[in-house]
């Protein structure tokens, strides 16, 4: 009998020792991949100056609002590509003006989060060579820095790790991406809306800068709140004579609760099924083995002692 519960546990234990890093590797490797039918609305809001074009006057102090669809195009992503569709909407929440629209194209990587060359990547309907991370960072996000591609100056610039925050209980890790003043574009305007003297128009060189700060929930490696601070004016000679977007936009608490929300699965079991639930089972695996021999060996001694 005892050579039989011996056996039993022997078998149990062997079991819990290849259960072990199949947890670890196969289990948390299916769960740690970024959903192939994602899709989120997010909305990002704050006071700005911004340039009515329709009207050919400076707006100070507006709320602006920013309204982002991104929607995965499950039809081009792949088990290791997700293709991510994102369409931006800037508007002025009083008047309803549209400040501005962009959208953008990529797959990037459903793991480690970094874009990938594929799928026909562009931004604004041009054809973009993207690189580093796309939107979000990789699943177990390290406290170090990570490239981060900025989409308006079409280049990969770093985020640094800037510290840990907790948000609404959950822990965060902050990063933070500083673009210096970068020409993007050139802008044609009536030179007394530019605030200059004589007649006719001018030309000028469009600057765009931003200070980006996300704060990631490391599990995931999901933002769970995004704070944008940017500006971009037209220049001439050096001196800046017009402001077509100022300001410090930020998401809405209704935004945070939904990406927390969103990152609750991945908080939930990837931890258990990498860390604790492994150990647990190679403990286990060990303790049955041990049981077994030690009835095997007290078997045996009790045989020869008969």
């Amino acid at each position: 009998m005892r050579r039989t519960v011996a056996i039993v546990l022997i078998a149990l234990g062997v079991f819990c020792l290849a259960l072990a890093p199949m947890m670890r590797t196969w289990m948390a490797t299916a769960l740690m991949k970024t959903p192939m039918d994602y899709y989120s609305q997010p909305v990002v809001t704050g006071q700005a100056d911004y340039f009515d074009i329709e009207d050919v006057e400076q707006v100070e102090d507006a709320t602006v609002e920013a309204h982002l669809t991104i929607r995965a195009d499950v039809a081009s992503s792949s088990d290791d590509v997700v293709v991510w569709d994102q369409f931006t909407w800037i508007k002025d929440a009083d008047t309803d003006f549209g400040i501005s629209s962009t959208s953008r194209r990529a797959g990037h990587d459903r793991v480690t989060g970094e874009a990938v060359d594929c799928c026909d990547g562009m931004i604004d309907d041009e054809s973009v060579v993207q690189s580093g991370q796309a939107w979000k960072f990789p699943f177990f996000t390290e406290k170090r820095d990570y490239e981060f591609f900025e989409s308006t100056i079409q280049e990969v610039a770093p985020m640094r790790f800037d510290g840990v925050e907790t948000i609404e209980g959950v822990e965060a890790y902050r990063f933070v991406q500083e673009i210096e003043p970068t020409v993007i574009d050139e802008q044609t305007v009536p030179r007394d809306v530019a605030g200059l003297d004589g007649e006719g128009d001018v030309t000028g060189d469009v600057e765009f800068s931003i200070t980006r700060t996300y704060w990631i929930e490391p599990i995931s490696g999901s933002p769970i709140n995004v704070s944008e601070d940017q500006h971009r004016a037209v220049v001439v000679d050096d001196e800046e004579v017009l402001t077509m977007l100022s300001g410090e936009l930020r998401y809405t608490p209704e935004t945070i609760d939904a990406s927390i929300e969103n990152t609750e699965q991945a908080r939930q079991f990837l931890p258990l099924l990498r860390t604790t639930l492994p150990i647990v089972a190679l403990v286990a695996g060990v303790g049955l083995i041990g049981v077994a021999v030690v009835l095997l060996v007290t078997g045996r001694t009790g045989r020869e002692q008969g």
